[in-house]
């Protein structure tokens, strides 16, 4: 697969520049012939060529006496920045040995200054190009550090030295202003370059975390080794930063003899350095004169001249000298005679970057070793199967370990040490666990850098950069379409898209080179799916991102293009599809690409993300809604329909997301655009939402009146549900509950039409009020409720949590409290998942309704006090009279009238006749305990009379229930009995047992009181 289009092979990539230049060539060229000049120029340029290509680097050009150099280009490895500092390093020592001839043929020295700096660029990585490898700010801040170099100082640039961490040594040298840099750069100065050994990059300093069987696997070995002396294969195997080399740390710390070589990707060594160095530790370890001492003199004589042997070339240069024969048997007869006394255990680290003769000699050694008690111990990572496909298999006492990623509980507790240790930021956690998927070293530079604000941390992006860049160039193409798609994605979609690339040979079609994807662990099976079969995720979030990142924002914004396309053909949905038009869109709006094509293809992702948006709020996706229609507001055109239509969803969306302000100017914007553009239904859509948050645009019943026919005539079955849920609240406000019943349903009805689950949540909600507010008795009310959560509950979590309030109020009236807190529960669990603002203020209130029922009177007031925070949070001021009310009935039956008295006059609020009731009521027994005994029993008489307009028995026996005790407060105990014996009648009608229960207690007190003063009992029902 190739770019396609006849475009450039180019990619993204996060690369290492150097620039190297003489100091001083101006007064050298006056010093010397030209031709000589020449000359000494050449073994010049050929010793820096020589120091950056042996750490891999490229020499790009040389300009004058300048030398530029890229690091990561055309192969990434995951070390670039260091590998680029010590290349400069280098530079700078090697010149001591030219300058000693320099000096001694031509009486001159050479003194150069270096600059390297790290960062993203854009670069060519087709060989046969001729044209510049990178370009852009980074090269150009790092040729402006090497001018503000002094002669024989390497200034680096801050992405350098993060890259390289802390085996780069330095000292600040400024913020320097740098010509054609907007910013100061802080540069600093390379003083000295460790290697870069895991205890000088990695943090060893945490706590060991899990690892428990792995810990216990190689400690059996140990065991074994003792107690049968045979040689031992053991190879660790595990990607980058699971975890490989801690494991070894903690395990050595239990061996009696080990000693550790680590291969390295490139440098100057002898092919079997790393084992020269596990030996040399042994050897050091064991005290090399004690270790020998024990054998019998022939045996120890041999080992002696083995050791004579092996100093003369392995021990000395990491060489096979005189031979690999020689080396070989000197070697294991020096090990034998080392192990005679104790095991010996020899530890090759990173064994993917081992020569194929170290491979071969430690194959070897092993089997002269069979009967010695010596323990080769391998870390590698899974890529040395892919050089030796063999290795370990059909060797007795061979094992292998596969280290997987940390458990998400096992990296919460890592994390929680590294951010203590490092950041002592706690909020970063959840994030980095996520995109770290149980790797260690990926989150401990995730939080690291999470701490600091920063996105991909440089080392992981070079460690994931350059496992994807050492897989042949068409895997590597294949891996970057199927990164265009997503974490997951259907392997036909993959299939296509990758045919859209250019279409591949037999030998090489995307499933033959998918094959040697998941071989490598890149990409796994995701399982099956009805709707799209086969499915395939990235093994790593990370590595989706790394290969995403890696391409040409021109080529990524042509692939999601037809990504699109495919997915249209595929029935994949609005979202995805619409996801893949914006972000191809903005791609090419950052490249400058403005065009009708362009134009094109902007409007199509606001349409198509404005119905993604517009399904994802109808389904109560709120967070996802708030994504797609936030994207499709910002590509729309101001002014157009398509745009008003997004804002209108979009302010919709805020406002259940508890962003009313937000809400209202977006809500307030769609309905200006509606009227503009003569769109009807959309006007009357955005005035509907309006008037729950703006007065200004009428009262919600009211508008909705209007509204209902217009929707009614076009169909729209979202709509018409509004618009009678709207109407039903306001018969339910008077008490009118039969009448908002058939609202209701014929609400549900239609937005069952319309698959709208906010407003078929609303309607069952709202008829669950009427059955708890209404005629209906409480016991066929229950039954109701729990129909109606079987038929429309499944499934849907907004109607269980909505549902499940009133039926928790329900239960409460049997008397069935326990059931009722686990409704209550059950909802807020819900509430919290959904992200709807508002249930911060109407769970709070059902709960206190509960409460209240159960006699909980401190819990009942603090309840109430949460849901008016949470109205005042919202906006919803049309809650606070009702709270208000609450509160003072609590108060008022502790014997405490002022915020009853305090209440606003029913009349002058104009509340309808159910609120009227409850505030009449509750004023008039404040001031028949405040000596206004007139006024009181005026007050409850208007109290009964505006409950008798409604069809709630619940009004009807509060209201009554409140004119006794404003009777009994004026002395008119009699009176009070008899109003007492008709709450109870309304009550038990009801079947509200706490309320029935109530009213008979204090009937029977009332009547008591009144015949110890000598008045007759009344007769029930008697109206006073």
């Amino acid at each position: 697969m190739a770019a396609g289009d006849g475009a450039p092979l180019e990619e993204r990539r996060v690369v290492t520049v150097l620039f190297c230049d003489l100091v001083g060539s101006t007064a050298l060229s006056g010093r010397l012939d030209p031709e000589t000049l020449r000359t000494v120029t050449l073994r010049y340029f050929a010793l820096m060529r020589e120091r950056i290509e042996e750490h891999g680097g490229t020499v790009e050009k040389f300009i004058g006496d300048a030398v530029m150099a890229v690091f990561g280009v055309p192969v990434r490895h995951e070390d670039d920045a260091h590998r680029a500092l010590a290349a400069a390093r280098g530079m700078v020592t090697s010149l001591d040995g030219l300058n000693t001839e320099l000096e001694r043929e031509h009486g001159v020295r050479l003194a150069v200054r270096i600059g390297v700096n790290t960062g993203e660029v854009v670069v060519s990585v087709d060989p046969a190009a001729r044209q510049a490898l990178v370009s852009g700010e980074v090269v150009n801040i790092g040729a402006r550090l090497e001018q503000h170099a002094g002669a024989g100082d390497i200034l680096i640039g801050p992405a350098t030295l993060h890259a390289a961490g802390p085996s780069a040594v330095t000292e600040s040298a400024g913020s320097l202003s740098l010509k054609g840099v907007g910013v100061p750069v802080p540069a600093h100065r390379l003083l000295a370059l460790h290697e870069d050994d895991p205890e000088r990059v990695r943090r060893f300093d945490t706590p060991f975390i899990g690892r428990e069987h792995e810990l216990a696997e190689l400690r059996l070995m140990l065991r074994k080794l003792e107690a049968d002396p045979r040689s031992h294969l053991v190879t660790v195997y595990g990607e980058a930063g699971l975890g490989k080399t801690r494991l070894l740390r903690e395990w050595l710390r239990g061996c009696p003899a080990y000693g550790e070589g680590r291969c390295r990707p490139y440098g100057e060594t002898g092919s079997l350095s790393p084992l020269a160095e596990a030996v040399r530790q042994v050897l050091a370890s064991a005290g090399e004169d004690a270790a020998l001492a024990g054998l019998p003199a022939p045996e120890r004589t041999e080992a002696q001249q083995a050791l004579r042997l092996l100093r003369t070339g392995l021990l000395t240069d990491g060489t096979p000298s005189p031979s690999t024969d020689d080396t070989l048997m000197a070697l294991a007869c020096l090990l034998d005679a080392l192990s005679r006394e104790r095991p010996v255990v020899l530890v090759l680290d990173d064994c993917h970057w081992a020569s194929a003769p170290l491979l071969d000699m430690a194959d070897r050694l092993l089997d002269e070793l069979d009967r010695s008690p010596v323990a080769l111990v391998c870390v590698a990572r899974p890529e040395l199967l892919e050089s030796r496909p063999g290795w370990g298999s059909g060797r007795m006492r061979s094992a292998s370990l596969l280290l997987t990623p940390l458990t998400r509980e096992e990296a919460a507790a890592l994390a929680g040490e590294l951010v203590e240790v490092a950041a002592h930021r706690h909020d970063v956690l959840e994030g980095a666990l996520d995109r770290a998927e149980g790797n260690p070293l990926y989150l401990e530079h995730l939080t690291a850098m999470a701490a600091e604000g920063d996105d991909l941390p440089l080392t992981v992006h070079a460690l994931l950069g350059a496992r994807i860049d050492a897989l042949p160039p068409r895997e590597r193409t294949l891996l970057q379409v199927a990164a265009v798609l997503g974490r997951e994605f259907p392997r036909a979609d993959l299939t296509e898209l990758a045919g859209a690339e250019e279409p591949a040979g037999p030998a090489e079609s995307p499933g033959g080179l998918l094959s040697g994807l998941v071989r490598r662990r890149l990409i796994e099976s995701g399982g099956r799916s009805r709707s799209t079969g086969s499915v395939l995720r990235f093994g790593s979030a990370l590595v989706q991102e790394t290969a995403y990142r890696g391409m040409a924002k021109k080529v990524r914004a042509r692939r999601h293009e037809h990504a699109a396309e495919i997915l249209v053909r595929h029935d994949a949905g609005d979202a995805a599809v619409g996801s893949h038009l914006a972000r191809a869109h903005r791609l090419l709006t950052e490249l400058g690409v403005h065009d009708g094509d362009s134009d094109v293809l902007r409007a199509r992702a606001a349409e198509t993300l404005t119905r993604a948006g517009a399904a994802a709020l109808a389904r109560s996706d709120l967070r996802w809604a708030d994504d797609l229609l936030t994207q499709a507001l910002d590509l729309a055109t101001p002014g157009d329909p398509l745009a008003g239509e997004a804002s209108r969803r979009l302010g919709e969306t805020k406002v259940a997301r508890g962003e009313p302000g937000r809400g209202r100017e977006l809500l307030a914007d769609a309905l200006d655009t509606a009227d503009r553009a003569g769109d009807p239904l959309g006007a009357a859509h955005a005035r509907l939402a309006l008037t729950a948050l703006d007065p200004r645009h009428g009262s919600a019943a009211e508008v909705a009146e209007v509204a209902l026919p217009l929707f009614t005539r076009a169909g729209d079955d979202q709509g018409i549900a509004r618009a009678c849920v709207r109407i039903a609240q306001d018969r339910q406000r008077r008490g009118r509950h039969a009448e908002a019943e058939e609202l209701l349903r014929r609400a549900l009805d239609h937005a069952d039409l319309a698959d709208a689950e906010p407003e078929r949540a609303l309607a069952l909600g709202a008829i669950g009020i009427s059955l708890w507010r209404g005629p209906t008795p409480v016991a066929q009310a229950v039954a109701r409720c729990e129909e109606l959560l079987t038929a429309h509950g499944a499934g849907r979590p907004t109607v269980r949590a909505t549902l499940c309030c009133p039926l928790a109020v329900l239960l409460a009236l049997q008397g069935r409290h326990e059931e009722a807190q686990e409704r209550l529960a059950e909802a807020a669990q819900l509430a919290r998942g959904l992200g709807y603002a508002e249930s911060a203020l109407f769970i709070p209130l059902f709960a206190a309704e509960v409460e209240a029922l159960t006699g909980a009177q401190d819990r009942g007031l603090a309840l109430l006090e949460e849901a008016a925070r949470a109205a005042h949070g919202l906006g919803a001021t049309g809650a606070l009279p009702g709270i208000a009310r609450e509160r003072a009935r609590i108060l008022l039956d502790r014997g405490e009238p002022a915020e009853a008295r305090a209440l606003p006059d029913p009349e002058r609020s104009g509340l309808p006749p159910a609120e009227s009731a409850d505030a009449y009521g509750l004023r008039a027994r404040a001031l028949a305990l405040t000596d206004e005994p007139d006024l009181a029993r005026a007050w409850a008489g208007l109290a009964v009379a505006a409950a008798a307009e409604t069809d709630s028995p619940l009004v009807r026996g509060t209201a009554a229930l409140d004119l006794a005790h404003t009777l009994r407060a004026l002395g008119r105990t009699a009176d009070a009995a008899r109003e007492a014996h008709t709450a109870r009648k309304h009550y038990a009608a009801k079947g509200h047992r706490p309320g029935t229960d109530r009213a008979s207690a204090f009937a029977d007190e009332t009547t008591a009181t009144a015949r110890g003063a000598g008045h007759p009992a009344p007769p029930e029902g008697r109206t006073a």
